[in-house]
């Protein structure tokens, strides 16, 4: 098996690193591959205080975009002032705004802390730096969208010296036109709920993993902390033959930034990944930070995530062989995941039974499993713990609504509020339950805080816009559709719901590109199908009209939502008027007209309805009114 060993003994090195301008190099002002299409630099010097100690910081770099761009590759070059300093770094994506709101609450350039609840990385992908080399040579054909609106979340990992030291770096992006020809997916392989004894020279901890799908293995991104010392990664195929995948036996966590395979290996269905982590908590491991050893591990991390706890992780990057296959990879490896946090933070309670942050975010998971009566006890001993963590009662009022019990959610929710007022998720929670209720008025105010707090939070954007589209405010509505789609652009409810609006505001053609849109991603989507069929079927302009296709469309809708809906058989009948069925038209609109009758809230939509039936038996097919005789 030939494997791209970066750093460290290894089997054979097959490909080098692509080089960044690293420590103790001259920087000619040339990038290594070539000038960027996008540089993006430190809004701000960050000074970095004299010591002895590694510290991790994160860096805001907004990106200046009008539309979605793919990145293919990215490389990193730190100032002449700080080539020494920094270490390693990762690059992350923030499309919440809470990465600008931190930066904005500390007094320096960016915000300390290794771990970020805010910061992704893109779908697939692994983007690392180090100044040893630099970064892995990318994967032709792979690249990664940059979103309108979207932050760049740049982590440093920086070592002090006798010395204040002057940081700044610059992000170089390249782009490609069209978008990726391979979707990649990251594979977590883990050590959950890590537990090494104090004084253990040889603490082994597995994680395996049946892949669902057939993939091609391409890349592996290895982290461990201070006591790891080894990382294993071997693969049972289905007919029992075992490969060794990668051996790390000397971690080194100054140099190692991932591994490239020179040819990908194939693994079919069905085969069994193990990882094998070994920890060196003993006197005799010269990285261990503490003397004499303590117990260390997840389950013995600083509960406000500041600091990251001592770990081992391998990042798998894997192509499914079939595109089809990738949504059943996805899904699959998020049920590893929540099964791995859960064992982490049970372990964790186990170690500090009185942590109410770990009891809120065990009960956070049971609820997001459907086991809301094991979450219930959590919550309630979280906050006999801690009465005031805004946190748990929005857990609870999740809880609740999962009960199906809105009104304690309510005041669940407000009582997150309360406690933290800039809490926007909070907000929009309410604001739902409020709109739910019937309360639009004050559903509009609760999202409008929401987005006072993130103005990026696509769901709080959609909300409001519907919440307003219902009041009648179409005006207000339409511009919250479309900021929700710059973080959401593959919404197909946002496309829907903004299409319908736009339809409504006589905006007939760009109302039909969005429902396509809309259903391009969910093909199956009755508002899509219905709202598409009624334009093709009526509309005044006959380039936007499409007899054949708007009778097919109505009729997948039927199919999909029965023949008992008043507006989907009065778009059915439409249909087959333009087609010039018109004795079909007049009998599936009159059948629509008895059930809208039967609704009192469709009684206007019977009455319209009742005007297009004597069009049908005048042998006339119904267009919609030109938008100024609206």
């Amino acid at each position: 098996m030939v494997i791209t060993r970066l750093f460290g003994s290894l089997i054979v090195v097959a490909a080098a690193m692509l080089p960044g301008v690293a420590a103790g190099q001259e920087d000619d002002g040339n990038w290594p591959q070539g000038e960027p299409d996008m540089v993006l630099e430190l809004p701000a010097v960050y000074t970095l205080a004299s010591g002895n100690g590694v510290s991790t910081r994160n860096f805001v770099l907004p990106v200046d975009l009008t539309e979605e761009r793919w990145v293919r590759g990215f490389d990193l070059r730190p100032a002449a002032s700080a080539r020494d300093a920094v270490l390693r770094a990762r690059i992350l994506l923030d499309v919440t705004g809470v990465g600008q709101r931190r930066d904005e609450q500390d007094a320096e350039s960016g915000y300390a802390g290794a771990i970020t609840d805010h910061g992704v990385l893109p779908a697939g992908h692994v983007l690392t730096w180090s100044a040893a080399g630099g970064i892995l040579p990318p994967v032709g054909g792979l690249a990664w969208p940059l979103l309108p609106g979207a932050d760049v979340l740049l982590q440093l990992e920086m070592q002090a010296s006798g010395a204040p030291v002057d940081v700044q770096a610059s992000i170089g992006l390249y782009f490609v036109d069209g978008g990726p020809a391979l979707a990649a997916v990251t594979l977590p392989m883990e050590a959950p709920a890590l537990d090494i004894p104090a004084g253990t020279a040889e603490h082994i901890v597995e994680d395996r993993y049946r892949l669902p799908v057939a993939v091609d293995l391409v890349g592996a991104y290895p982290q461990m902390g201070p006591l790891g010392r080894q990382i294993h990664l071997q693969a049972t195929l289905p007919d029992g033959t075992v490969s060794e995948l990668l051996q790390l036996d000397d971690w080194q966590p100054d140099e190692l930034v991932g591994h490239r395979y020179d040819q990908a290996i194939h693994l079919p269905a069905e085969t069994t990944l193990v990882a094998r982590f070994t920890f060196d908590n003993s006197t005799g491991n010269p990285r261990n930070p503490s003397d004499p050893p303590e117990r260390a591990g997840f389950v013995t991390a600083a509960p406000d995530g500041e600091a990251a706890p001592e770990q081992g992780e391998l990042v798998l990057q894997v192509l499914p062989i079939l595109p089809i296959d990738t949504a059943t990879l996805v899904r699959n490896i998020g049920l590893k995941r929540a099964r791995n946090a859960l064992l982490s933070l049970q372990a964790r309670l186990r170690f500090a039974p009185d942590d109410y942050r770990s009891h809120s975010r065990l009960a956070a998971r049971y609820i997001d499993m459907g086991q809301a009566e094991l979450a219930r006890p959590h919550l309630e001993e979280a906050i006999a713990l801690e009465p005031d963590y805004a946190e748990t009662h929005f857990n609870l009022g999740s809880l609740l609504i999962a009960e199906g019990n809105h009104a304690e959610a309510i005041d669940a929710f407000r009582k997150a509020v309360e406690l933290r007022p800039e809490y926007a998720d909070a907000h929009n929670n309410l604001g739902a339950l409020l709109a739910a209720s019937g309360a639009l008025t004050d559903a509009v105010v609760y999202y409008q805080l929401a987005l006072q707090f993130n103005p990026r939070d696509a769901s709080a954007h959609f909300n409001l816009a519907s919440a307003q589209l219902t009041l009648g405010n179409r005006e207000e509505a339409i511009p919250h559709f479309r900021e929700a789609l710059v973080t959401a652009p593959n919404d197909p409810a946002v496309h829907s719901s903004l299409a319908r609006a736009l339809a409504a505001s006589g905006e007939q053609t760009e109302a039909a590109t969005h429902y396509e849109r809309a259903l391009e991603v969910a093909p199956d989507l009755p508002i899509a199908l219905v709202g598409l069929a009624w334009i093709r079927a009526t509309s005044p302009y006959e380039s936007l009209r499409g007899a054949d296709q708007a009778l097919s469309l109505a009729q997948r809708a039927v199919a999909l939502v029965g023949n008992n809906n008043p507006e989907v058989l009065d778009t059915l009948a439409a249909a087959y008027a333009t087609t010039g069925r018109f004795d079909d038209a007049v009998a599936t609109a009159r059948r629509a007209v008895d059930l809208a009758r039967a609704n009192p809230a469709y009684e206007p939509l019977a009455n319209n309805i009742e005007g297009r039936i004597r069009l049908y038996l005048a042998f006339r097919p119904f267009r919609s009114p030109l938008p100024d005789e609206q």
